[in-house]
């Protein structure tokens, strides 16, 4: 992070210092990418998005895609190479906060904002590592921002190609989340509110920009049209259920270990600044696309338990600039004290992530001390099912099957990927099935193998639960013995396994 510049050094300084944070960016998501497995969300991702489907049942296309592109392209079927997408996009992420810092107030700003958002664990791991749409999202609102400072900071009329290019920014931002929808919504409150946002009004730069913008949602609408605008009733459908004090004390924990404490703080007290008068038209815009979010998804977590702390983080993202704007103007050693905090909580966070990681692997926490992993040792959610497919092969199963089958979403996405996705993949529970049900093997036919992962001590009962679903479909399906996985060598998920007819 910046400490203070000599005047005359700040060209040198913000290359270098740029050039750091970057390479220990990149070290850490490489170390990332290559031990972490491959998680629930992925795994369903990389299965629905090779159909190359318009939309999806979740979310815009764009995450959806990325994996399966670079795969084709680069001829290869591996985890690193369906993440390389979101490895590359979170790198260039870092320089367009970092961008957006300069264009506020300097270099210095500018490094405080790329070193808060490189040490962020959320911004680490679901924006540089994970293959979700918050990596596509948080990289071209990053650039529809920066564009936006850089108009509001211009003057009275911006040149329409800043528009433009902000249009087109904001257009993959859409086909990434839906988060996305509030940056123009911010644009219009600042234009309501400001009186260099009120002349925008008459000009035809910003309304020709919304529009190149806009056309990012016609795959979502287009897609959504044809299937009963299916994705709007699902998202509608997670917000309610209630006052929950509990759920905002969980969701505002989970915010500040996503930011770390430090960011957190930053973060507040950036914002609140920012409308200090005088107030800078740059300043405020970003202000305001920074709230939206903070402000709308923690009042539904108030109101709502089906609801994810991560909802708020692209609000939490353009708050960082702000932050940056505040930490930048600190004494030297009041910002040495902050570097110190930030990096204790940094390493009091990111030690246990790595040590969970590699743990989930090979059990060498528990190990030392039981054979048989404790009932607390719960890593199978993101443990790599890579041996499944040998397995059922050493076995002639997978020789004889013509289609598999997974109870649900979850353990679809996981089956499929882990083995290849050479066979098609049809969900039990269609009320459960997500994408899949719109999917080419959703009505697969044939010998069927019902496959479901889970921890050695439910093996019999996941298999009970998955013959009683088969014989909704084949009266005559049976269990057969399950697939046992190890985990650094003991015995430690058993992959449940039921054949049945699907005609």
């Amino acid at each position: 992070m910046a400490g203070a510049d000599t005047p005359g050094t700040d060209g040198a300084k913000a290359g270098c210092g740029l050039l750091i944070i970057l390479a220990l960016s990149f070290a850490l998501k490489l170390v990332l990418v290559t031990i972490t497995p491959i998680g629930i969300d992925e795994a369903y991702g990389i299965a629905v998005g090779r159909s190359l489907s318009l939309s999806f049942f979740d979310h815009p296309p764009l995450s959806f895609w990325a994996p399966g592109i670079a795969a084709r392209l680069s001829g290869i079927e591996h985890p690193l190479v369906y993440r390389a997408p979101f490895l590359i996009a979170g790198l260039v992420t870092t320089w367009a906060m970092y961008a957006i810092g300069v264009r506020l107030g300097g270099v210095r700003v500018g490094l405080w904002t790329a070193g808060l958002y490189a040490i962020a664990p959320f911004f680490v791991i679901s924006t540089g590592v994970l293959i979700v749409p918050d990596g596509p999202l948080a990289l071209f609102s990053a650039l529809t921002v920066l564009s936006l400072v850089r108009i509001a900071g211009h003057g009275d009329r911006a040149p329409m190609a800043w528009w433009l290019l902000a249009g087109l920014t904001l257009a993959l931002a859409l086909m990434s989340k839906y988060q996305a929808a509030w940056i123009p919504v911010a644009v219009l409150v600042f234009m309501l509110i400001n009186p260099r946002g009120r002349r925008w009004f008459g000009q035809a730069a910003p309304w020709l920009g919304v529009l190149v913008g806009l056309l990012g949602l016609l795959p979502v609408l287009v897609w959504n049209l044809q299937h009963g605008w299916i994705s709007f009733t699902f998202h509608g459908s997670r917000a309610g259920g209630g006052m929950s004090a509990d759920n905002i004390l969980r969701m505002l924990v989970f915010q500040a270990i996503f930011l770390l404490p430090t960011g957190l703080l930053a973060v507040l007290i950036g914002i609140r600044l920012a409308f200090r008068r005088p107030v800078r038209p740059e300043v405020l815009l970003l202000a305001i696309i920074a709230l939206g979010p903070v402000l709308i998804f923690n009042v539904i977590y108030l109101t709502s338990r089906g609801s994810f702390a991560h909802w708020a983080m692209p609000g939490w993202q353009f708050a960082l600039p702000l932050a940056g704007l505040w930490l930048a103007g600190l004494g030297e050693a009041t910002a040495r004290r902050f570097r110190n905090w930030a990096g204790g909580f940094a390493i009091a966070i990111w030690l246990p992530v790595l040590l969970l990681v590699i743990h989930a692997q090979t059990g060498f926490l528990t190990r030392p001390f039981t054979d048989a992993a404790p009932d607390w040792d719960r890593t199978e959610e993101v443990f790599n099912l890579g041996g499944l497919r040998p397995g059922l092969e050493a076995r002639g199963l997978w020789q004889e099957a013509d289609l598999l089958m997974a109870a649900d979403w979850v353990n679809g996405g996981l089956v499929d990927t882990a083995t290849g996705a050479v066979l098609p993949m049809r969900i039990a529970d269609l009320r459960s099935a997500h994408h899949f049900v719109f999917m080419e093997g959703a009505a697969a036919t044939g010998t069927a193998l019902l496959l479901e992962p889970s921890r050695l001590k439910l093996a019999d009962q996941t298999a009970a639960r998955l013959l009683g679903m088969a014989q909704a479909y084949d009266a005559n399906a049976e269990i057969l013995p399950p697939v046992i996985l190890n985990r650094g060598g003991v015995p430690y998920v058993a992959v449940a396994v039921v054949r049945l007819q699907m005609r």
